[in-house]
């Protein structure tokens, strides 16, 4: 499963896109795939060190990021699912991460995801990926920033309000070194409201000193300027309306726009009685502030994307739904222009229309949203 399918089905039911676009959870996915582990119970043990690790430097393996992750789960528990992916010069764009089921014992069953990366210095409160982002289900969503004195940052995100059927948690650490270590906790039973684990143990599984080790291989964070600031709401939603008004028998319903931060939005596509929900997001240097180039990076994502003349790279897929789910289902499509700016939309089926016609596709193909992000006036609002 594509990383932006994963990305798609969360945010459709109301969680934020942070699993594909802070973390890389296209290889999570696939580590989802590829795992096969029997469940192993957590014996009792003391709980990890806050001191700084051992002299000797482990050896850093894909046993290690599991075998981590897993040691700092609260004993009695039980694991399943798990594997882990440690750095690896072969393929450049993939951070390190392990990835495990986890039961406590006591009806709380998540998946968990932890994820090591690098972001460029100095890291700033007013860094994008520090911001808080509202979901597309308002009033779902929880986040809190938090500056450290050691000049490290916090980002604590939570998700799944009531008549959600999903609920996440997601502690992200950022050191001033440009280091980061995040870890996302999303519900395994749509039946238990109460993640099994809360807020301070995701915290102190971030901040756990053995992931330090992790970094030995990945070299130092870069120190770049940041880039250009991503465009207000209004002058996006400008920008789009144009380009759907070339698209036949497309209306844009502005009575229910919505936006939270500078680079993103959400509007109302209407066409044949039928409309989907849009969600646009224009990010001004993407990954900019990360070792690997971009261009890299965004074709490991998004599995060999079609290259345009000018240099912009395109991927659009169509993500879940099917008979049975047309409601859960959409389109995607992302580019990354020549000047670095990357665009997503992402496009749900379509709900029952004004003239009472059954939910279906979305209202726009995949070769239209592909034309639609590839758009060069993204680069210059």
């Amino acid at each position: 499963m594509p990383a932006d399918e994963f990305a798609l089905g969360a945010e459709r039911r109301g969680r934020r896109r942070v699993l594909r676009r802070r973390i890389g959870v296209a290889s999570a996915v696939a580590l989802v795939a590829a795992a096969g582990v029997v469940p192993a119970l957590l014996p009792d043990r003391p709980k990890p060190s806050a001191q700084a690790p051992a002299a000797t430097p482990p050896r850093v393996d894909d046993a290690f990021m599991l075998d981590t992750l897993t040691s700092l789960l609260p004993a009695g528990g039980t694991v399943s699912d798990g594997q882990g992916r440690a750095p690896d010069p072969n393929t450049p764009g993939q951070v390190p991460q392990a990835y495990l089921g986890y039961d406590d014992g006591h009806g709380g069953r998540a998946q968990l995801l932890l994820a090591i990366d690098l972001v460029a210095t100095p890291v700033t409160t007013d860094a994008q990926r520090l911001l808080c982002y509202e979901p597309v289900v308002p009033g779902s969503a929880t986040c809190d920033p938090a500056a450290r004195p050691d000049g490290s940052h916090l980002l604590t995100t939570g998700y799944g309000g009531p008549g959600s059927d999903d609920h996440s948690l997601s502690v992200a650490y950022t050191l001033a070194n440009g280091r980061l270590v995040q870890v996302d906790e999303v519900s395994a039973d749509p039946t238990v409201k109460e993640l099994p684990l809360d807020k301070a143990k995701l915290t102190e599984i971030v901040t756990a000193p053995q992931w330090q080790w992790v970094f030995g291989t990945l070299g130092t964070a870069p120190s770049r300027p940041p880039a250009r600031p991503a465009p207000a709401g209004d002058r996006m939603l400008a920008a789009l309306t144009p380009l759907l008004n070339g698209v036949q028998g497309v209306q844009l319903d502005t009575s229910r726009t919505g936006t939270d931060l500078p680079g993103r939005i959400r509007v109302d596509v209407t066409a044949n009685g039928r409309t989907s929900v849009l969600l646009l997001s224009v990010t001004p240097g993407w990954r900019r502030s990360y070792p690997t180039d971009p261009q890299l990076t965004f074709s490991t994502m998004h599995r060999s994307p079609d290259r345009r003349p000018d240099g912009t790279l395109v991927s659009s897929t169509v993500s879940l739904g099917g008979a049975q789910r047309t409601t859960d289902g959409g389109y995607l499509a992302n580019a990354l222009l020549p000047d670095g700016t990357e665009v997503s939309l992402r496009l749900w089926n379509s709900t029952t229309g004004r003239d009472g016609e059954r939910p279906g596709d979305p209202v726009l193909t995949t070769d239209q949203l592909s034309a639609l992000v590839s758009a060069p006036v993204w680069g210059t609002i």
